[in-house]
């Protein structure tokens, strides 16, 4: 679009009010200058052999890419309505003879016989017709020169070097061969060479080496299965040219069956092509690098990962390294990359990568590594953060320039157990508290702990009562006596669940056997059936002590809101639990969240009973009111509303009877209630949240007096 030549050509005037078009021909360009009541609110620009468009607003001078259509709506005119098809429309864009002979005889090559559909006056469509076309055939042109630029990249990848199954055979399966039997024909293969056995040498037990007698192979006798199958994943960084590398991550299937021999399944699931220093990507686009996923049809594109891809921890070939992430942004990590690679282990390379800039995470990784803390770096790898800021958000401090301080324990004798256990996030929590607190921790306990994962917060309630080796044999114990089939973790669980009901229910704390009862499930369940007898006086008391202060708002306003009609009545509930009662009995949310009882504990809004005078003690309406009267929402049975119409009047009617009975604080009080629910209605539509709208707008009923 010639924009500065636009600019430079005045626009044709006009001398009438109203929505009036001159048209010009600026070196092939049809420049629309649109005019209302003599003032030009813009130029509209339209290049009919490439479809290009643009619009020149005159108020601000800005280019814009608008189309015709939009040049003649209401954001010009807020008088009408929406003039996008109609009489408005066509009278806005009208033209005179002269324009549109013009308009036509321009537009008329490039509508492949179209334009014979069109009337006269409908030149605009027309043209906004060629602009969608234009628009659609730039994103196809586009996406076709983008797959060219995928390919042209994807043709550049290197093959796969020679030997790369049998290398991760070695890393993750050491390479083994396995004896399997055909239990259906009693038939044993060797997966080394896939030979058949009707017999075996000798009475070899289950998991014993045995040599093949056909291939003379030594493989692992398996009594008990007919396949081994071992999944792994790895990546291969591979050097291509002076400005890209790229890491491959791989998922790998080392499959092994009675009926054949060992198979290798190799899959291809992420590129990751990484720009060079001096490369134009990286240079002038500020890219580190460009991700690439499988498809569905097995090729790589980076625009999109339908399938859900991703680079899974694992081991990382060792070769090609220092070349491949030699000048790009990740070259501080060849070192450790390299040594993490010979070393076989399995981390998670591509997070790591991420914290290319991060050089004290990469000494924390380095003095993990030289401290042979292998479980604490698998760990420091997945706890990365990739959303927004990208970090560290691990339970280590990376900022300690000494392991010391890396694990935040003055001991080193501590820090030395963590390393002889190879242990993890679980074993360094303990540590720490026993450094903190100078305990001592059996090698039994710990290796328990670290076992089931419980670090000092899922044992805190237990450690209340007795010390945590007793603590540990305990749980040990209901959980091989009492609860055999759950985890240690479910079983502390039940056993904080049990000491909470034994304090709803006033019980001695301090007597063992109570905290230490014998029988945890049975005396767990003893307590829940107390609890359910008792359950209406433990809630009532549990409530109030959590929403006393709304309790004493609805005793301050009761005589202000309490009203009896001829058929219906209102009243205001005495305790917090008579609201979750009645929410329960009408089946609505009304009780079952806190927000209503903070909005009656700031006068924002009350819940009151709406009942048929006949029926005074039996649910029918709930009603959530402000403070001047106004309601917010009724709800009855299943949130329906049966009768509503007969019901209005008698809630017009209460209203009224509330104005009267206001002071000035109530006043106050309602104005910030209004305050309050705009508030919420803003964010509802900024939500988009139109269900929960429609339902305020059905209920709302304002208080006028």
């Amino acid at each position: 679009m010639k924009k500065k030549s636009i600019e430079a050509v005045p626009a044709i005037q006009v001398k009438a009010d109203g929505w009036k078009t001159t048209v010009q021909n600026v070196k092939g360009i049809l420049v629309f200058n649109i005019y209302k009541n003599k003032t030009l609110l813009c130029r509209h620009c339209f290049n009919p052999e490439t479809k290009e468009y643009a619009s020149y607003i005159a108020a601000n001078g800005v280019w814009n890419n608008q189309r015709i259509t939009e040049c003649y709506e209401t954001m010009y005119d807020t008088t009408y309505g929406y003039p996008r098809t109609g009489k408005d429309f066509i009278d806005r864009s009208k033209l005179k003879e002269e324009y549109s002979e013009m308009v036509w005889e321009q537009i008329k090559p490039y509508t492949d016989a179209k334009w014979k559909s069109y009337k006269p006056n409908e030149w605009a469509d027309a043209i906004s017709d060629l602009e969608t076309d234009g628009k659609r055939e730039g994103r196809e042109l586009a996406e076709m020169r983008r797959i060219k630029r995928v390919v042209k990249m994807m043709d550049r990848i290197p093959d796969i070097p020679d030997g790369l199954a049998e290398w991760i055979d070695r890393k993750a399966n050491d390479e083994r061969d396995y004896c399997l039997k055909d239990r259906k024909n009693g038939v044993w293969t060797c997966s080394a060479c896939g030979g058949k056995m009707e017999k075996l040498p000798g009475k070899p037990k289950d998991k014993t080496e045995i040599t093949c007698p056909m291939c003379g192979k030594k493989i692992l006798y398996m009594a008990r299965k007919e396949s081994v199958q071992v999944k792994t994943h790895f990546a291969l960084a591979q050097p291509i040219d002076q400005e890209i590398s790229v890491v491959r991550y791989f998922s790998a299937s080392i499959d092994c069956w009675f009926s054949k021999k060992k198979n290798m399944l190799l899959q291809e699931d992420v590129r990751i092509v990484l720009f060079k220093k001096g490369s134009r990507q990286f240079e002038k686009l500020h890219w580190n690098c460009d991700i690439y996923y499988r498809q569905w049809n097995g090729t790589f594109d980076n625009k999109g990962n339908p399938i859900n891809r991703k680079e899974y921890p694992g081991f990382m070939y060792d070769a090609g390294l220092e070349e491949t992430l030699k000048d790009t942004a990740y070259e501080p990590w060849t070192r450790l990359f390299k040594e993490f690679s010979e070393t076989g282990l399995e981390l998670d390379y591509n997070k790591m990568m991420i914290m290319y800039k991060d050089q004290n995470y990469r000494t924390m990784v380095e003095m993990l590594y030289r401290g042979r803390f292998y479980q604490l770096l698998q760990e420091a790898c997945k706890d990365i953060n990739i959303w927004h800021v990208i970090g560290y958000i691990g339970p280590l401090d990376e900022e300690g320039e000494c392991i010391e301080d890396v694990f935040e324990i003055e001991d080193r004798q501590k820090i030395n157990r963590i390393r002889d256990k190879n242990g993890g996030r679980q074993m360094l929590a303990w540590m720490r508290k026993s450094d903190e607190e100078d305990m001592k921790i059996s090698d039994k306990a710990l290796d328990w702990l670290s076992k089931n994962k419980l670090e000092p917060r899922n044992m805190e309630v237990i450690c209340r009562f007795m010390s945590l080796e007793k603590a540990v044999n305990y749980i040990e114990r209901q959980n091989k006596e009492q609860y055999p089939k759950r985890t240690a973790y479910s079983v502390l669980n039940q056993y904080e669940d049990y000491i909470d009901m034994c304090r709803k229910l006033k019980k001695n704390l301090a007597d063992e056997m109570i905290y230490r009862p014998r029988e945890l499930k049975r005396r767990h369940d003893e307590a829940v059936n107390e609890v359910e007898a008792r359950q209406a006086e433990l809630v009532a008391d549990e409530y109030s002590k959590k929403f006393g202060e709304a309790e004493r708002v609805m005793n301050e306003i009761r005589e202000k809101f309490e009203y009896t009609g001829q058929n219906y009545q209102i009243t205001v509930p005495h305790r917090i639990v008579n609201i979750v009662e009645e929410g329960r009995a009408l089946h609505h949310c009304v009780g079952a969240t806190d927000r209503y009882f903070d909005r009656i504990k700031n006068h924002e809004t009350y819940i009151c009973f709406l009942r048929k005078t006949e029926a005074p003690d039996e649910p029918f309406y709930t009603i959530e009111v402000e403070p001047g009267g106004t309601i917010r929402q009724h709800r009855g049975m299943y949130d329906e509303e049966p009768d509503i119409e007969k019901v209005k009047p008698f809630l017009r009617e209460w209203q009224q009877v509330i104005r009267k009975r206001m002071k000035a604080e109530d006043h106050e009080r309602a104005a910030r209630s209004k305050e309050k629910r705009e508030e919420n209605i803003a964010e509802l539509k900024q939500k988009n949240n139109t269900r929960v709208l429609e339902g305020l707008m059905e209920d709302f009923m304002e208080a006028v007096g």
